[in-house]
């Protein structure tokens, strides 16, 4: 019996451990598409989660991400103003999310053509991930006035993160925002990269802290109508 309680505890703990890690990725990815939509002005109208068969180029990677990576991608999308190009978004889409998971010069392009009149199809894509980058320096971004965690400390446990080649990658962002989130109690802790130098293949790692939740938006108070 205390076998398998310890060994149900156990598989808890590691459930927790693989959500925690993966939860940068996620709120990344989900600023990204936030940041896309608003850009790019388009508004999906339909969404999917391509097959790995239909993607080629992403074999390299784990299979869980390539999952997070090929959800809910916009097949179709109309444009809120006149200039809106929304052509082709599922590919401008993953092309960005691979980019803000530190693949800075990924490529995507839509394979096949779409018969005129004819339903379109699921799409065909062709991924580049391009060259490997290494982070060269930290940098600490905080909203919050009266931050209780120095940009010292901040910068210091980030770096101490960083693997032995300083490579960017998935797992190097996660890391650092496991070390950097035992500094405090943190409402966010979301760690991205930031503008890269193609010259030299290095980019900055943008910290972003959020010690406290976020304060509500103001509520008006209704006018009483005057008789």
């Amino acid at each position: 019996m205390l076998r398998r309680t310890s060994v149900a505890l156990f598989s808890l703990t590691l459930a927790a451990c693989a959500t925690s890690q993966q939860g940068n990725t996620r709120q990344v990815m989900e600023r990204v598409d936030k940041r896309f939509l608003t850009r790019e002005q388009c508004q999906p109208t339909r969404t999917a989660s391509l097959a790995h068969e239909q993607v080629s180029g992403l074999d390299e990677l784990p299979r869980s991400l390539r999952d997070r990576l090929l959800a809910d991608l916009p097949l179709e999308a109309v444009g809120s103003t006149k200039s809106a190009q929304c052509q082709e978004a599922a590919a401008r889409l993953l092309e960005d999310r691979l980019r803000a998971l530190c693949w800075m010069e990924a490529r995507v392009t839509l394979q096949g053509d779409t018969a005129a009149g004819a339903p379109a199809p699921l799409p065909r894509l062709n991924v580049q991930l391009g060259s490997s980058y290494q982070v060269d320096t930290i940098i600490w971004v905080t909203l919050d006035r009266n931050a209780t965690v120095s940009p010292a400390r901040v910068i210091e446990t980030a770096k101490s993160a960083l693997p032995k080649d300083k490579a960017c990658t998935v797992r190097t962002l996660e890391d650092i925002r496991a070390s950097v989130s035992k500094l405090g109690t943190f409402h966010q802790v979301l760690v991205e990269p930031g503008p890269p130098n193609t010259e030299n293949k290095t980019v900055p790692v943008v910290v972003n802290i959020n010690e406290k939740d976020p304060a509500p938006p103001k509520t008006q108070e209704p006018v009483p109508d005057k008789k």
